[in-house]
């Protein structure tokens, strides 16, 4: 073989033999699980990014800044549990609504204060308290509003309180939504069935959640598109479209490979495979805790967190950013309990004001909804599942065996209806009597003139709305879930409220819930609405073919007839469609907005808030989809934050750097760094090779990959200095995301050849390979191979050159000649023909271990963070030939 293919042939082998090692290191400190709940495995550590809350948005943002960079270190604190107590009722979609986790400890279990407009009464505000928050309790609808609503989230960023927004229209919603997304159609039989058509170029096809449909479809659903159709409803081609008025199927949150719901933990935590996210389970995070709190310019230094009001108290320390995302409820709270927020509220509970911010807590908006119940001609309706114990456990064996039956479905139906469908020619009229002012003035009080602003802003495009063809006002669901055997519903859900309430703590001390007024159709117009809802829905079950199922109306009955009567069964009965936001909007400053286009609170250099509660203005869906919109948007936006002009290090930009948006609306150095904040990014490093051009071009590869390995040797066996101090040592066998299970040496069979010297150290595994020539007698044993010895020879031609020391027959066969799985970490991805391009002649050609080291010493290590790496390489005893 001439000597030039010899030297390739050794750098292939090289090669081949460093990815090999470098995949079994990785994959022996790949732990099991990276949640804990144990605060002393976190406290008093940095991290660069520390996420308060492991909810929809909160668990979807962590995991795209850890899968960023390995080096980036990432902690979610979450006040509840992972769920693995509630695993059926998470995983099994109809569970949700027969068995529900609502008022269970996985639920915060928040209450309304009384809605004086809305018979006085106090409502449940279910929202999620555990990994996946309320994507893991929901009732799994997979929606996106029109593009119309998006649109305005743009149109409402023009104030002078910012420079250069960020989009966050249409088109980048769109785009960031079918991130998230795994789409799967309805199944053919299904949708021939049940007239449902998809537009797959509206949906996203590798994202984290599966999007998908029951499997299990009731009859009597049959009749849904087509009575609404006879409305002169719409029929959508694809909800997901940015054209959502008119009548369709929504998808849910269903993986149709098993049939189990897609939450947040499921889609973005499960799959992934790094150490550098940690998730802190069973505690509350307390207060922001701040560096500095000069004006204009606050920098939270981390959080304190604990268990649970008057627990020893615990605190984190946030290198780069603090991320809320406590959802509309609990990013609200916590700003202010931590002195952001308006100032006469802080000062009434003592709390020292760090950013006068009149609109934390303001500009709640809630989709407001009732039912109208009917009685089927039959009991073929999900409550006979409820009813029926023999049913449930049959039909529970079933899921659990293939992932189908009733227990997978879910609430489908749906229709988006404009005004002008409701009422009809009584719109122009009602729609010129609406004066913004008067529904400005019925939001919640207090309200401060920069929070007044900002609503009649608002309002003025909702008004615009209630005359537009193509944003729904209304959302309709048909379940078929009533009140006894054979009972079915409508659900009809005003989408655009007039009204306006907001979250105000009560006390210093987030234990303590705040005070949530919705303020349930505080406007006039909000009940004119819903009115006209209740009238139009009683037209839908007198239209066929939906007729023809049903007996009659069951509730609230015939006897409801007149204004004031709907008006009392619209107020007493009226309660939340578990969809609140906007209580830290995303707005200019002069119009009562708390963070900007990229999302920083505005008064602070290094807080976003990434939930539900920084959308301005209601769309006309359920809010899961945009909240994984929010989230997706947010993690590319840090991401350029931290990577614009930053290209050797992942530190030096500020929070609000890629937008140009100050938090004071002040284009931001991108150039200054803190070195608290700093991740180290390693730089491309510049070599020259004194040896020749030849040595150079056969050991470039095999250089660049072995210094991977060495890399990750050193973090093993030193446990990483720098990440010691920002997370507990990650592998340590204390950690409860340990486990015992953990590949943590070579295992059979490269051991059983290497038992001559057990106590090598297991937790190097590249140096023990690397020793294998000590260890011949086991390694090139005569009698596994022939009498004669192969002493001299390469262990990696012990294959490849059998036909050349004498008739194969003398031999093992290939099968039990070693393959490249017998070959242990070493060759465990080499194919036959790699192993056969392993053959070499041994003199003169130099072996790949002469040539890497040759090529290592010759190497220019003035740049020193390399240079510690090649001395770390070069102090290892390694043998000249394999």
């Amino acid at each position: 073989m001439p000597a030039s293919l010899g030297f390739c042939a050794h750098r292939r082998a090289a090669f081949f033999l460093v990815l090999a090692l470098a995949a079994e290191a990785v994959s022996a400190a790949r732990p099991s699980k990276r949640s804990t709940t144990d605060p002393t495995q976190v406290s008093g550590k940095t991290f660069d990014f520390v996420v308060v809350g492991g909810g929809t948005a909160g668990l979807a943002v962590a995991a795209r800044l850890a899968e960023w960079k390995t080096d980036i270190q990432v902690l979610v604190i979450e006040a509840g549990s992972d769920g693995t107590e509630f695993q059926d009722q998470i995983t099994i979609p109809g569970m949700s609504y027969l068995k529900g986790l609502t008022q269970s400890t996985y639920d915060w279990n928040y209450q309304t204060t009384a809605q004086t407009n809305a018979n006085n009464g106090v409502r449940t505000w279910p929202r999620g308290k555990g990994l996946g928050g309320s994507s893991a309790i929901n009732g799994g609808f997979w929606c996106r509003g029109s593009q119309g609503e998006y649109d305005a989230w743009n149109t409402l960023q023009q104030g002078s309180g910012t420079t250069s927004p960020n989009d966050w229209g249409w088109d980048a919603m769109s785009t960031a939504m079918k991130k998230s997304e795994t789409f799967t159609p309805m199944s053919a039989d299904n949708a021939n069935l049940m007239s449902v058509t998809h537009d797959p170029a509206a949906h996203g096809t590798s994202g984290p959640i599966q999007a998908s449909y029951s499997s299990y479809q009731f009859s009597h659903l049959a009749t849904w598109i087509p009575t609404m159709v006879n409305m002169g409803l719409p029929h959508v081609l694809d909800p997901a479209n940015g054209t959502n008025v008119g009548v369709s199927f929504t998808p849910s949150i269903i993986n149709p490979a098993n049939g189990s719901r897609s939450d947040s933990n499921f889609g973005y935590i499960a799959p992934f495979a790094g150490t550098n996210l940690i998730i802190l389970t069973g505690y509350q995070v307390t207060k922001i805790n701040w560096k500095s709190t000069a004006k204009g310019a606050a920098v939270a230094s981390g959080v304190s967190f604990s268990a649970s009001a008057g627990q020893k108290e615990f605190t984190v320390n946030a290198g780069k950013e603090v991320i809320l995302s406590g959802g509309t409820i609990g990013s609200p709270q916590i700003l202010q309990v931590s002195g952001v927020g308006p100032t006469d509220l802080l000062n009434s509970l003592n709390i020292p004001t760090v950013v006068d911010l009149p609109g934390v807590g303001a500009n709640l908006q809630d989709h407001y909804s009732v039912s109208l119940y009917m009685q089927a001609t039959d009991n073929n309706t999900w409550y006979e599942l409820k009813a029926n114990q023999t049913l449930w456990d049959e039909q529970l064996a079933i899921w659990r065996a293939s992932g189908t039956g009733m227990w997978t479905y879910w609430n489908e139906a749906t229709a988006y209806p404009a005004m002008s469908h409701v009422m009809g020619s009584n719109l122009a009229n009602w729609a010129a009597g609406i004066d913004v002012t008067a529904a400005v003035n019925s939001a919640a009080a207090p309200l401060d003139p920069t929070v007044q602003a900002g609503l009649k802003a608002q309002l003025d495009i909702v008004k615009q709305w209630a005359s537009s063809p193509d944003i729904g006002q209304l959302e309709l669901i048909f379940n078929m879930f009533g009140g006894g055997l054979g009972g079915i519903g409508i659900q009809f859900c005003l989408q655009h409220p007039f009204s306006r309430g907001n979250i105000r703590i009560q006390s210093p001390f987030t234990f303590d819930p705040p005070l949530i007024n919705p303020n349930y159709l505080g406007s006039s117009y909000d009940l004119d609405i819903m009115r006209a809802a209740f009238k139009y829905v009683r037209q839908i079950i007198a239209t066929a073919p939906m007729s023809t199922m049903l007996v009659g109306e069951s509730g609230p009955g015939p006897s409801v007839s007149t204004d004031a009567q709907i008006d009392a069964y619209l107020q007493s009965t009226g309660v939340t469609e578990y969809h609140p936001i906007g209580s830290n909007s995303m707005m200019p400053l002069e119009l009562g907005g708390v963070v900007n286009t990229s999302l920083v609170v505005y008064g602070t250099t290094n807080v976003r808030v990434v939930d539900m509660s920084v959308a301005p203005l209601h769309v006309a869906a359920h809010t899961m989809g945009t909240a994984y919109g929010i989230a997706e948007q947010a993690a590319e936006m840090i991401i350029a934050a931290y990577t614009v002009n930053n290209a050797g290090s992942g530190s030096s930009a500020s929070a609000s750097g890629a937008s140009g948006n100050s938090p004071t609306g002040q284009p931001s150095s991108a150039g200054s760094s803190n070195s608290n904040n700093s991740a180290s990014t390693p730089g491309t490093a510049s070599s020259s090779m004194s040896t020749g051009t030849k040595i150079g071009i056969a050991a470039g590869a095999a250089v660049a990959a072995l210094i991977a390995l060495v890399a990750l040797i050193m973090m093993r066996r030193k446990k990483n200095d720098r990440r010691d101090q920002i997370a507990p040592g990650t592998l340590g066998k204390d950690d409860p995301w340990y486990s015992e299970d953990m590949q943590m040496q070579p295992q059979p069979p490269y051991m059983t050849r290497h038992a001559s010297n057990p106590s090598m150290d297991s937790t190097v595994l590249g140096a023990s390979e690397h020793k294998a020539v000590e260890y011949d007698q086991q390694y090139y044993n005569p009698q596994v191979y022939n009498a004669t010895s192969h002493d001299g020879h390469d262990y990696g031609q012990e294959y490849g050159s059998a036909q050349q020391y004498g008739d194969p027959s003398q031999y093992a066969p290939p099968s039990q000649y070693a393959p490249p799985s017998q070959y242990g970490a070493v060759h465990s991805n080499l194919s036959t023909a790699d192993v056969t391009a392993l053959q070499a002649p041994h003199s003169p050609v130099i072996s790949p271990h002469s040539l890497i080291w040759m090529s290592l010493h010759s190497l220019d290590t003035s740049d020193t963070p390399f240079a510690r790496i090649l001395d770390r390489i070069r102090s290892l005893t390694l043998p000249d030939t394999y």
